[in-house]
């Protein structure tokens, strides 16, 4: 279902919860998500991981791990879950979230991509040091990504963490070597490292974090699957400078407030990512060089 028009912006978070965000680059929100939301979110995500089971190669929505088959299933993300079915839509959309943006970016905000990824039991990839914004820049970094645990997120199934005021350091490079390796660890030193915090989460929480501060996440040592759908937002007067990432037939719809009649520039100079135009791989494949 395609969004009609955009629901007025409902003030959400308290003026704290936003200066924490300023101030952290990080915010975390706990049982903020409807209930039935949730449910069925978590539901529909289940179709849509068994309809992959039976896939021998990654497609437009489904991203496998290496050793994938239907009797041991791999998918590690499924992309643009918004084009596969309208409880997405309403999330991003619809729901609270589009509120939740809106407080954060300070005012009218748009749809950029959703993802739904799998950190897999035993062994789950480990996502290394990076920023967002690097990856897909706009002419502000007036971005914020929404992390919605659909299971519980602990440190031993490989959580989010996050360096809080990384986003005060602006863009660091992603790039080594003449590489792009998709993670800015040789811009951060152990002292940076060891200021990182473990953001656990229920499911019905929301964890928000700027496009700019330093984020990752360890290994799945457990034997459960953790599964998280994260909702990429812009703010209305932030526009792309490069191909996507992940590309959706609802790129750059409003989510709250009007479009933008004129992009907002932040000065400076852009290390920019390779081009996507023809397809990105995922962070998995980067970061694993």
């Amino acid at each position: 279902m395609e969004p009609q028009g955009t629901p007025p912006h409902r003030p959400v978070l308290t003026t704290l919860q936003v200066a924490e965000y300023r101030d952290r680059g990080f915010l975390s929100i706990p049982g903020i998500l409807d209930h039935d939301l949730l449910g069925r979110l978590t539901a529909t995500t289940e179709r849509l991981w068994n309809e992959g089971r039976g896939l021998t190669a990654k497609t437009r929505h489904h991203d496998l791990a290496p050793g994938h088959s239907a009797e041991t299933p791999r998918i590690r993300r499924i992309s643009s879950p918004t084009e596969l079915d309208d409880v997405f839509m309403e999330a991003a959309f619809r729901s609270v979230l589009g509120d939740i943006a809106a407080d954060l970016v300070g005012g009218a905000v748009k749809f950029y991509h959703a993802k739904i990824n799998f950190k897999l039991p035993q062994g789950g990839a480990e996502i290394g040091w990076h920023q967002d914004w690097p990856v897909f820049p706009h002419t502000n970094s007036n971005l914020v990504a929404l992390s919605i645990p659909l299971n519980p997120s602990r440190r031993g199934n490989g959580c989010l963490r996050t360096i809080p005021g990384s986003q005060g350091r602006g863009p660091l490079s992603h790039w080594a070597d003449g590489h792009y390796v998709l993670n800015c660890n040789a811009s951060l030193s152990e002292a940076d490292m060891a200021e990182a915090e473990f953001n656990e989460a229920e499911p019905g929480d929301v964890l928000a974090h700027h496009g700019l501060v330093v984020h990752g996440s360890e290994a799945n040592r457990s034997d459960e699957i953790r599964t998280t759908l994260i909702i990429q937002y812009a703010a209305a007067d932030a526009f792309a400078y490069t191909a996507p990432v992940i590309d959706s037939v609802h790129r750059n719809r409003m989510v709250r407030g009007e479009p933008a009649s004129h992009a907002r520039v932040e000065a400076g100079v852009i290390e920019l990512p390779p081009d996507f135009s023809r397809g990105y791989t995922s962070i998995y494949t980067h970061q694993g060089g």
